[in-house]
């Protein structure tokens, strides 16, 4: 007994976990710096938008500026080659791509922006026209008022659907844009989109783009090569 005891009171107990963590040596501490907030009027990087009432495109041509698709639906995905159930959420890395990308979102009526910052101005929920009537700001071109949606039948050509807007500097009382165009997002094909345009929301054929003639970007793509307001 006499030697079981020594052989205790000779061993050093060993430290409890919770010892341990007070008597190892601190870790190294690093100081965060202040809190970056997101911008989105300056990401060029994203492809698609959920966080408004509106699923939202992007696309970045490499003649610069950006290109816009509001309200898109499950046919305008569809055209694009977008995997619905999980599309893509950032641009295409390689230029080319990224352009042939910018000239089919213009073929669904999507509309061609001088920059983010002149959509946020024009589209903004809380666009000061005081300020806008002060500044040398230029008004909205017909092309970035009026809406539009288009759809491309099998049987050919396109249809397009075109109603115009009120935006700051324009008041527009007639031939605004119907209510009920969210019953777009019902179609889940180009033909019943097409359909809806025409009997809806007073769709025109076109044989071509060549042949069109509206405020829509449809076919400026390979001859625009200024900004929308000459900026």
């Amino acid at each position: 007994m006499e030697k079981a005891f020594k052989y205790f009171k000779s061993t050093p107990s060993q430290p409890s976990a919770g010892s341990a963590r007070l008597t190892s040596t601190p870790r190294d501490v690093y100081e965060c710096g202040p809190n970056v907030v997101y911008d989105s009027s300056k990401d060029v990087t994203r492809r698609i938008s959920f966080d408004t009432r509106t699923i939202m495109i992007y696309g970045y041509p490499s003649r610069g500026s950006v290109i816009i698709l509001e309200d898109s639906s499950p046919t305008d995905l569809d055209f694009l080659a977008l995997d619905r159930t999980n599309p893509p959420m950032f641009r295409h890395e390689d230029p080319e791509q990224e352009d042939a990308f910018c000239g089919r979102l213009l073929l669904l009526g999507a509309k061609w922006w001088d920059s983010m910052a002149r959509y946020c101005l024009l589209n903004g929920e809380d666009v000061n026209t005081v300020e806008l009537d002060d500044s040398d700001e230029p008004e909205p071109t017909k092309r970035e008022r009026h809406w539009v949606s288009v759809a491309w039948p099998s049987a050919g050509g396109l249809v397009v659907s075109e109603f115009d807007t009120n935006m700051w500097g324009v008041e527009i009382e007639k031939d605004l844009v119907p209510e009920d165009v969210a019953r777009l997002r019902l179609c889940t094909s180009m033909d019943e989109k097409a359909q809806m345009l025409r009997n809806r929301f007073r769709g025109k054929a076109w044989e071509s783009i060549e042949d069109y003639r509206g405020n829509a970007f449809i076919n400026c793509w390979g001859r625009k090569e200024t900004c929308e307001v000459g900026e």
